[in-house]
Order: C-alpha cells, then structure tokens, then sequence
C-alpha cells in the first residue's frame, strides 16, 4: 500500500513539474523561460499593516519571449482567464488570444512598419460579433513635432479619424478628434503635465457646442516626492511562501513615505533582479494598494 501511495505521488509531483516546464498558446506548446508571479492587495493601516488580496496572475514566458500565456486568479470568481501574447523577431506583440474557461472570447492583430511602429491594430470580439480596425500613419510638421495620424473603424465601416502630437521629447500635448467625413471636429483635448512630467491636467474644446471642460487627474498635482523607484532597501530575500511577511517589512520600512500627509496621490516602485514591489493609490477611488511580481526563473 505504501509503495503505491509513494509511487502515485511521485507521478503527481512529475506531472507539476512537466507542466510548469512547459505551456501552451493555442495549438502550440512553448518550454517555460520564467514564470512571472503578481499578487494585488490593498492595505491598511493603523497600529500595524493590514493586506487584503484581490487579484493574482501567472504569467508564463517562452524562451526568446516569442510567447507569454497569462492565468488570471480574480478574487471571488471562480472562471479562468487567459491571455496569450505572441511576439514577432522585434519583440513586437503581434497577436493577442483573450480566453475565459478555455473559450476564445478576443483576438486581437497588430501589423508595423519598418521602424517598428504600430500600422493596424484588428480586434475581433466573439462575444457580440464586434470588430473594430486602427490604422496608423505617421508625419511631422514644420516645427518638428511628431504626428500619429489613426482611422478608426467599427464593424468595417469608419467611425472616427484622429490626430495626436508629439512634442520632441515624445510628449503628447494634443489630440484632435474629427468625424467620419475626416473634416468636423468632434473636439480638441489638450494635455498638461507637472514637474515631475506626470499628467495633472485635461482640457476639452467642444466646437459644435463653444465649451471647454477641464479633468483634473489623480495625483496630478502630488510633489515630485511621492513618485519615485528605487533599489529595494531591506535585507531579506523575496519568495512566494515568505510574501507577506516580506510586503510587511517593506512597509514598515517606507512607512514615512507612506504616511507623508502632502502625498494623496503617490506611487512607490522598489526594484531588485528578481522582484518588483509597487506601493500606491488607485485611480479609482484613492484605495491603498501594493503590488508584488516576482519573478521564477525554470531550469530547463
């Protein structure tokens, strides 16, 4: 009895192992480079740090990175979803599968020209028959400014034209929205930016109707301070079985920033070879939250 007990766990642990050595994205199977583990929480606060989990991934890489398949865990949802990304020679994503319980729900093409800007974007949505197609075109004007000229079509029919700018420096500052006739503005938005180069500000012309809106943006007008990355500043090594108590050290010891009262808005990456840790507050309703990616390398 023993001798089948151990020999039916040794053929379960062979099985774990030769799945985790390997994946598969459609019909072919791809050998495991690394697997890229994600755990979001939100945190509190008072006396000590509270984590609350509410969303992981896995995310298989293939050598060369020609293709990644992410599973995602959502927290209180019991359907598995999968996203499989395949990439060309560049390490351009070419074509993106989005599946929910092993069901093609999206897909998704990309096409680029020579110097290895997006030309056509197609998505093809299974779900409600849907597609919709990006053409790009590319040009500068007489002040050197860069322009991405975009077709956009819905259901094969044009929907919209816009035209985004560049200053120099790749900065967007600009986007005109026009009608299918490619002539009527639908409306001007223009982009501004604080000294830590974060986008604090949007203004909307409308001129059909003569109006201007404004949008502030979260975090916007947060100090440079409470933006920043840096190396991981304590000892202690990360792992997926020692992840919280490794999150809760990191807290503990950034714990000034965290609670610095002229940050509402911040975000704080720390870095290391084989782990990244991002503390900050979400665009939706200002909620605490850190994210841990840590990253297993598989011996082949």
């Amino acid at each position: 009895m023993n001798k089948l007990l151990i020999t039916f766990l040794l053929l379960v642990q062979g099985v774990c192992l030769q799945a985790q050595s390997t994946f598969k994205c459609g019909w072919t199977t791809y050998k495991t480079a690394m697997i890229v583990h994600e755990f979001t929480y939100s945190y509190t606060y008072s006396d000590s740090f509270r984590l609350y989990l509410a969303d992981s991934t896995k995310t298989f890489i293939a050598p060369d990175s020609a293709a990644t398949l992410t599973i995602s865990y959502p927290f209180r949802d019991n359907n598995k979803y999968q996203t499989a990304n395949y990439y060309n020679a560049k390490k351009k994503l070419v074509k993106t599968e989005e599946y929910k319980d092993n069901l093609v729900q999206v897909m998704k093409e990309y096409k680029y020209d020579d110097k290895n800007r997006k030309t056509y974007q197609y998505e093809d949505n299974r779900l409600n028959s849907n597609n919709f197609k990006k053409t790009y075109d590319y040009s500068t004007d007489k002040n050197g400014d860069f322009i991405v000229s975009e077709v956009s079509y819905f259901n094969g029919r044009v929907e919209f034209y816009t035209k985004t700018y560049y200053d120099k420096n790749n900065v967007r500052y600009k986007e005109i929205r026009l009608n299918d006739n490619n002539k009527d503005v639908v409306h001007v938005e223009n982009f501004y930016y604080n000294a830590a180069g974060k986008l604090k500000e949007r203004t909307v012309f409308f001129p059909e109707f003569k109006v201007t809106k404004k949008f502030q943006e979260p975090g916007g007008d947060a100090p440079v301070k409470c933006f920043r990355s840096q190396v991981i500043n304590i000892p202690e090594k990360p792992s997926l079985s020692t992840k919280i108590s490794y999150l809760k050290k990191l807290l503990y010891k950034n714990n000034g920033a965290l609670l610095d009262q002229d940050c509402h808005e911040f975000e704080y990456r720390f870095f290391s070879s084989d782990c990244e840790v991002i503390i900050g507050t979400t665009k939706v309703n200002n909620i605490k939250q850190v994210i841990f990616r840590y990253k297993e390398r598989v011996n082949g």
